[in-house]
C-alpha cells in the first residue's frame, strides 16, 4: 500500500472512530496508533511463527468492533426481562410474577430513524428443529425420534404421555418439565406444519403496538392454540425507538441487549446461542440473582456463576481474569423485600459473606477491586417493579401499581418526605427511582462502555499485539542466537567475524553426522526388516548352499569311491560276494557320516563370509551415494590431520585412510561375525549327526550299520516304527525246526559196497530255459548298496542344509549383528573422525590458509544484519505500545 493511500486509510478510520458516542479524543489517538503498529507487525510476519498471525488477527478484530452485546444472564424466575424494562423504562419484554416467561432468545436493538418498531422472528429451520428435539430426548432420557416423520411422532407422542401419565402421582422432576416441552414441540411443529412447505421459513416481523405479538415469546403465549410458535422460534428480535428524556442503554445503536432464557431447561434449548453470546470479546454481562427473605438464592446464582467461569473464564488467570471480570455486573434482584433490603444494606460480615460467595466465584479478588461499582458494594440491590411502574405506569403489569404502593408504605423511612399517596409524583418518582439503583446501574453500564469498556477494548488489543511482537521476537533472538549473537548489538565487527568462522565449525558438526545417520536411514529403509534382508542376501544365500551341497556330493563321492572292488583286493573277499551279494561286508557308515560332517561344517565357514560381503558392499554404496567421504573432505579445508583409529594401528592414518578403515572394518567384524553366528547355529544339537546317532544307538538295536543312515535320515520314532513292521512272526522257530527235519539222510558207506549212480546235477543259468530263480532271490550287488548310501548322505546333509539358511533365527540374528556394527561406525565416525577434525580447526582458527579455505561456506553479512535490523524493527514496535 502506498503512504499516501496509507494516510488515507487513517484518516477515515479517525473519522469514523471520531462519530462514536463513547470514545474520548486521546482514545481516539491510540486506536489509531494501534491500527498502525498492526499494519507494521504484518510486515514481519512469517510461516515459522503461526502464533504471531494469529495474535494479530485477534487484535484486528477487537479493534474492528465498534459495537458492544450486554448479555443478561441468571437462573430460572429472578426477573431479568424485568430489570431490562427498568433499565430501558418501558414494558418492553414480557413479564412475569413467579414462574420463567422468556422461552427464547431476545435482541433489544435500537431501531433506524423513522423507522417503526417492531419484534422480527427468526425460525429454526427443519433440521435444526429436528436436532433439537433428539436434544431433549437426551435430556429427558428417552429414545430420539424423528419429529419430522409423522409415524415416529405419533409414537414418540403416546409414549411419552404414558410415560406422564405414569409419574404422575410423583413430585414433578426436570425430566417432566423436557417431557412437556416434547410435547408442546409436537404440537407446535403440527400446527405449522405448513410453514416448511416451502424450505426454511423466512423471518417475520410483527408490529410492536399488537398486543399479541409478545405473546410469540410467553413460555404460556397461546397455550392450546394453533398459533402458538415458542418452541419453532430461534430467536426474536426488538427493534425500538429511544425514550425521550433519558440517556439510552442501546446508546444511539452502538450497544445490544441480550435476554436469554434462565438456566434451565429453557437455556440447554438455547445453549449454543447463549454460548455464542457469551464468548463475544464486546460481550459484558448482568449477572441477576434473587435476595430472597433470608438470603440470596446461592443455589440459581452459584449455577449461574459457575456456568458463566466454565463458559468465559475457564483457564483466564492473573490480569486476563480481571479484565474478563470487569465486564461482569452483578444485579441482586428483591431489595423491594424489607428483609433483605435491611440485612444486605446493615454492613454485617454475614450479611456480606452471602455475596462473597457468588463473588469469589468471578474472581478472587472481585469484592475488593469493585467495592464502589453500586451503592457503596460491588453489586447492585435492585427494585426492578417500582422503577418500571414510575417510568412507564400505562403500559405497565398491574400488579406493578400495587407493588410499588407497598414499597411506599414499607420503604417509607428511605424515601424521605414524598408523597406517599402519589408515586407518580414527581419527587415521589424520582425518590423510588433512586431506591430501585435502576439508574445507578444504567449509568454505572454507559459510563463502563463510554470508559472503561473503550480503555479495556484497546487494551485487550495491545495485549495481543504484543503477544505477536514478543513471538517474532523470541524467534529472530533464537537465529541469532544459533549465530552467536545476542541483543542489544555491542559486538565489534571483529568479533562478528570470529562468530562467522564459528558458526561454520558448528554448523560442519551438526552436518556431518547428520549426513551419515541419513545414509544410514535409507539402507535402514532398505534392508532393516527380516523380509527385506532376506531378500538382498537370497541370491548369495542361494549359491552358498549350491557350493556347500558340491562339497558334500564330492566327499561322499570319495569316501564311496574308496570302499568300492579295489579296496577289497587283498581282503578275503570273494569275486562273487561283490557282484551278487555283500553278505559279510559292512560298510563304516557312521566313518563316513562324520567326515561328509566335518566337511560341511568347513565349506559353511569358508563360504558364509560372502553373504557379510553383500550387505558390507550395499553400506559402502549408500555412503558413496550420500557423499560422504567428499562431504568430509571439503570440511577438511585441505587440511592435514593424524586420527588414530582404536584397534587399527598405532600409526596416524591421514582422512582418507581413516574413513577406508572405519568402513572396511564394519565389513570385516560382519564376516567374522557372520560366520561364528552362522556356525553356533550350525552346531546346534537338532543339526548334528552325531546327535542323531548317539539317539539312535541308545534307544534302537540295529542289525546293520545301514540302518544308522535311516536313523540319520528320518529320525529314531520312524526307524522304530519300520522295523517293528519288519519284525518276524512268533512261530517262525518251529517253521525252522520243520525245515530241518524235512532233510534228506546222508548215508555214508565205507563197505566195498557197490555204488548207485547219483543223480545228474542240473545247473541252468539266468535266462536259459528251465531257469526259475526270481530277481528278489538275488542279493543287492555291492555297487547298488554304495549308490544307496550315496544318496542317503546327500539327502541327509542336503536337509540339514534347508533348515539352516530356512531358519527364522539367523538371518534375523545377522540383520541385528550388522545394524550393531552399523551404528557403532557411525558413533566412531563422529567421535574419532568429526570431533578430532574440528577441534583441530578450532585450534588453528586463526591460520589465514585455513580461513580462505573455510570463506566459501561463510553465511552472508546481510543476512546477519537481516537479522539484527529486523530484531531492531521489532522491539522498536513493542517499546512503542502502550498498554
Amino acid at each position: 500500500m502506498s503512504p499516501k493511500k496509507k494516510t488515507d486509510k487513517y484518516q477515515d478510520l479517525k473519522v469514523s472512530l471520531e462519530t462514536l458516542p463513547h470514545i474520548s479524543p486521546a482514545q481516539v489517538e491510540h486506536w489509531i496508533h494501534m491500527q498502525k503498529v498492526i499494519d507494521q507487525t504484518r510486515d514481519y510476519l512469517i510461516r515459522a511463527v503461526p502464533q504471531a498471525q494469529q495474535s494479530v488477527d485477534e487484535a484486528q478484530k477487537i479493534l474492528a468492533q465498534r459495537t458492544y452485546t450486554l448479555v443478561f444472564f441468571g437462573g430460572t424466575g429472578v426477573g431479568k426481562s424485568t430489570l431490562i424494562n427498568g433499565l430501558l423504562g418501558r414494558n418492553l419484554l414480557p413479564t412475569g410474577a413467579v414462574t420463567a416467561v422468556t422461552g427464547t432468545i431476545v435482541y433489544i436493538e435500537q431501531a433506524d430513524e423513522g423507522e417503526a418498531e417492531s419484534l422480527v422472528l427468526t425460525y429454526w429451520t427443519q433440521d435444526e428443529f429436528a436436532q433439537r428435539v433428539r436434544r431433549l430426548c437426551q435430556l429427558a432420557e428417552i429414545d430420539g425420534f424423528d419429529i419430522i416423520n409423522d409415524g415416529e411422532r405419533e409414537q414418540a407422542r403416546e409414549a411419552i404421555e404414558q410415560i406422564m401419565e405414569d409419574s404422575s402421582d410423583n413430585a414433578k422432576t426436570e425430566r417432566d418439565e423436557y417431557l412437556e416441552i416434547l410435547i408442546d414441540c409436537i404440537d407446535s411443529y403440527e400446527h405449522n406444519k405448513s410453514m416448511y412447505a416451502e424450505g426454511p421459513p423466512a423471518p417475520r416481523s410483527l408490529a410492536l403496538d399488537n398486543e399479541d405479538s409478545l405473546k410469540h415469546l410467553r413460555e404460556d403465549g397461546f397455550k392450546g392454540s394453533q398459533q402458538r410458535q415458542i418452541r419453532l422460534i430461534k430467536s426474536a428480535t426488538f427493534k425500538i425507538q429511544p425514550k425521550n428524556g433519558q440517556d439510552s442503554l442501546l446508546m444511539n445503536g452502538y450497544l445490544r441487549i441480550v435476554d436469554v432464557p434462565g438456566l434451565g431447561a429453557g437455556m440447554k434449548l438455547h445453549e449454543a446461542i447463549t454460548l455464542e453470546e457469551m464468548k463475544r470479546e464486546d460481550a459484558m454481562i448482568v449477572l441477576v440473582t434473587d435476595a430472597g427473605r433470608q438470603r440470596v438464592d446461592e443455589l440459581k446464582s452459584l449455577s449461574a456463576v459457575n456456568w458463566i467461569k466454565e463458559n468465559r473464564l475457564f483457564g483466564l488467570t492473573g490480569g486476563d481474569l480481571d479484565e474478563a471480570a470487569s465486564k461482569i455486573f452483578l444485579a441482586v434482584n428483591g431489595g423491594n423485600v424489607r428483609q433483605a433490603f435491611d440485612r444486605l444494606n446493615s454492613g454485617l460480615p454475614e450479611a456480606e459473606l452471602e455475596v462473597k460467595e457468588v463473588t469469589r466465584y468471578i474472581a478472587p479478588n472481585y469484592w475488593e477491586r469493585y467495592r464502589d461499582r453500586g451503592n457503596n458494594r460491588p453489586y447492585f440491590l435492585v427494585m426492578a417493579p417500582p422503577a418500571l411502574y414510575v417510568q412507564d405506569p400505562d403500559n405497565a403489569p398491574e400488579e406493578f401499581a400495587s407493588e410499588t404502593e407497598r414499597i411506599l408504605k414499607v420503604f417509607r423511612d428511605q424515601l424521605g418526605q414524598v408523597n406517599a399517596k402519589d408515586p407518580l409524583d414527581p419527587e415521589t418518582a424520582e425518590s423510588l427511582l433512586n431506591l430501585s439503583e435502576v439508574p445507578l446501574l444504567r449509568e454505572k453500564l454507559i459510563t463502563f462502555i463510554k470508559t472503561e469498556r473503550v480503555r479495556s477494548q484497546l487494551r485487550e488489543a495491545a495485549t495481543r499485539i504484543r503477544n505477536s511482537l514478543q513471538a517474532l521476537r523470541f524467534y529472530y533472538e533464537k537465529q541469532l542466537a544459533h549465530r552467536g549473537v545476542h541483543p542489544p548489538f555491542a559486538n565489534s565487527w571483529e568479533q562478528l567475524q570470529e562468530r562467522r568462522f564459528e558458526n561454520v565449525l558448528i554448523r560442519q558438526q551438526k552436518e556431518l553426522p547428520r549426513a551419515f545417520h541419513n545414509a544410514l536411514l535409507e539402507l535402514n529403509n532398505r534392508t532393516n526388516s527380516d523380509a527385506r534382508f532376506r531378500n538382498v542376501l537370497r541370491p548369495t544365500l542361494n549359491g552358498i548352499k549350491g557350493m556347500v551341497q558340491d562339497a558334500i556330493q564330492r566327499e561322499v563321492e570319495t569316501l564311496l569311491e574308496n570302499y568300492g572292488t579295489e579296496y577289497w583286493d587283498d581282503r578275503d573277499v570273494t569275486y562273487d560276494n561283490l557282484i551278487w551279494g555283500t553278505s559279510g561286508i559292512e560298510i563304516p557308515i557312521k566313518r563316513i557320516l562324520f567326515q561328509v560332517e566335518l566337511i560341511m561344517q568347513d565349506s559353511v565357514s569358508k563360504f558364509m563370509p560372502e553373504a557379510a560381503e553383500i550387505i558390507a558392499a550395499e553400506l559402502e554404496r549408500t555412503l558413496e551415494a550420500h557423499e560422504i567421504h567428499s562431504r568430509l573432505r571439503r570440511a577438511a579445508y585441505e587440511q592435514e590431520y593424524s586420527y588414530a583409529i582404536p584397534g587399527e594401528t598405532a600409526d596416524g592414518l591421514n582422512l582418507d585412510e581413516a574413513f577406508n578403515v572405519l568402513v572396511a572394518r564394519v565389513g570385516r567384524n560382519f564376516r567374522h561375525v557372520c560366520q561364528q553366528a552362522t556356525m553356533y547355529e550350525l552346531m546346534k544339537p537338532e543339526r548334528s549327526v552325531h546327535h542323531r546317532l548317539d539317539a539312535g544307538e541308545r534307544e534302537l538295536s540295529l542289525n546293520t550299520n545301514e540302518r544308522l543312515l535311516d536313523v540319520a535320515l528320518h529320525g529314531v520314532e520312524s526307524v522304530r516304527r519300520e522295523m517293528a513292521v519288519n519284525a518276524p512272526a512268533p512261530n517262525s522257530t518251529q517253521q525252522v525246526a520243520e525245515a530241518v527235519a524235512e532233510e534228506p539222510e546222508i548215508n555214508i558207506s565205507i563197505l566195498d559196497e557197490p555204488a548207485q549212480p547219483a543223480d545228474d546235477l542240473g545247473i541252468s543259468l539266468i535266462g536259459e530255459a528251465g531257469a526259475e530263480t526270481s530277481q528278489a532271490d538275488l542279493e543287492m550287488s555291492y555297487a547298488d548298496k554304495l549308490d544307496n548310501v550315496a544318496v542317503k548322505v546327500n539327502r541327509i546333509f542336503g536337509e540339514i542344509l534347508n533348515d539352516l539358511f530356512n531358519d527364522d533365527d539367523l538371518l534375523p540374528r545377522l540383520r541385528r549383528l550388522f545394524w550393531l556394527e552399523a551404528t557403532k561406525a557411525e558413533r566412531d565416525f563422529n567421535t574419532h573422525i568429526v570431533k578430532p577434525m574440528l577441534k583441530q580447526h578450532d585450534r588453528n582458527l586463526q591460520k589465514p590458509e585455513l580461513r580462505e579455505a573455510m570463506e566459501m561456506d561463510l553465511e552472508n553479512v546481510s543476512d546477519l544484519e537481516e537479522l539484527m535490523r529486523v530484531w531492531d524493527g521489532l522491539h522498536k514496535l513493542e517499546t512503542s505500545l502502550a498498554i
